[in-house]
């Protein structure tokens, strides 16, 4: 009898269960909603002389950006090379001089179909400049913009950049350079390098990229490679190596920007003598407590000679560097060579193509030697950590001499 009931049953289970599901699939599955726009200035406050500017913008969506001052009128003085996109974007705007005395303000907008984002931009007037009585007709570099050991001076009007990383918990610099905006190449970069930070955590990423710091337009753009230029065809020379920031997928696709990257020889530099040098540096951090390392590019044609340069993937030209240098300065606290734990080597490699890949004393010198090739202060802040006396013995020294780089 049970049975027979819940026979009898089934029929109007089975129909309540269909047209439930026949409700259930005529609702309309969840959208994803894009995210409220953001958007960042490289700096609030602007200079009376004016200048390039860097807006960063950052949007799941397709956006519009607009200017406007106060009262909601229209800025002529500002000027941008993208006023809509789709996603994230790198801005370059242009700041005309303010020959006002008075300051001036402007509001960058930025407009999704999610939110609006904005950033006020303040622009110094004339009347906050005070001249120079007595200019200096040869200024000496300013000091690092930081403490870090690694950092050579930076010149007034050098645009410097510092990209962070974070290892565990803990957050921390990956690299700084500065940037040559006619040669797009980095001079130099610089980085600290020890166990902690190389890692053997994940394989090279190989995640070639832009470097979200300077719009598209002024660096290069190497998804696929350098193209020909006038010389043929040049590898992606990295400047920190992806092989020194192991650590995360982060801190390693980071050594793929763009920025990073210089034309260089394959056979017989890039692939031989200059994997060698990386691969030498690695193994003196590896043995030491910390290595504050510089790397460089040199562009010193001369008179009459054919500059080089490869094309990046829009057809920008990127010029070809003629030598090539890594400067290490080494803290070890139970060192048995150099001055208070600290010692120094420099490395200069002509850009050619080289019969061995071994790097030899005789490619070395001091740092002192390095600094009046280049003109470059390196490891300014030595000084602040040893004193002048013992800063300078350290960059004279000439680590040709010393057995434990060999």
């Amino acid at each position: 009898m049970r049975l027979k009931i819940a026979l009898k049953h089934i029929p109007m289970f089975l129909g309540l269960c269909i047209a439930a599901l026949t409700i259930a699939s005529c609702e309309p599955a969840d959208e994803v909603k894009p995210l409220p726009p953001t958007v960042e200035l490289g700096s609030e406050i602007v200079e009376a002389d004016g200048g390039p500017q860097f807006i960063r913008v950052k949007s799941t969506a397709s956006w519009t950006l607009s200017i406007v001052s106060e009262y909601d009128k229209a800025v002529d003085w500002i000027k941008v090379d993208q006023e809509s996109g789709n996603g994230d974007c790198n801005i370059e705007a242009k700041v005309a001089s303010n020959e006002s005395d008075d300051e001036r303000s402007a509001t960058i907008i930025v407009t999704s179909k999610a939110g609006e984002a904005s950033a006020k931009l303040t622009q110094k007037g004339k009347a906050n400049v005070k001249p120079d009585p007595k200019p200096d007709p040869d200024p000496e570099p300013k000091p690092s913009v930081t403490g870090w050991l690694e950092l050579p001076a930076v010149n007034d009007g050098t645009d410097f950049f510092t990209h962070s990383m974070t290892i565990g918990s803990t957050k921390t610099r990956n690299y700084s350079f500065i940037w040559d905006y006619d040669n797009l190449v980095a001079p130099w970069v610089a980085y600290p390098l020890c166990k902690w930070n190389i890692g053997n955590n994940i394989k090279r990423t190989n995640a070639w990229g832009l470097d979200p710091l300077l719009p598209e337009g002024k660096q290069p753009v190497l998804f696929r490679g350098f193209s020909e230029g006038n010389n043929g065809w040049y590898a992606r020379g990295h400047q920190i190596p992806s092989a020194d920031r192991l650590t995360s997928y982060e801190s390693n696709s980071m050594t793929f920007y763009g920025t990073n990257m210089t034309p260089q020889i394959q056979d017989g530099f890039n692939g031989d003598i200059w994997a060698t040098l990386e691969g030498k540096v690695r193994s003196w951090a590896n043995s030491s407590d910390t290595l504050y390392v510089v790397t460089g590019c040199v562009i010193d044609y001369p008179e009459g000679q054919t500059v080089k340069y490869a094309l990046d993937n829009y057809g920008k030209k990127v010029t070809v560097p003629t030598a090539y240098y890594k400067v290490v300065l080494r803290y070890m606290k139970s060192s048995t060579i150099g001055y208070s734990g600290y010692s120094a080597c420099a490395v200069w490699l002509d850009h050619k193509v080289y019969s061995s890949s071994s790097i030899k004393s005789s490619y070395s010198m001091s740092v002192d030697e390095l600094e009046k090739r280049t003109g470059i202060d390196f490891f300014v802040n030595l000084p602040a950590q040893v004193g002048e006396e013992t800063a300078a013995r350290i960059e004279a020294e000439d680590p040709a001499k010393v057995s434990w780089w060999w």
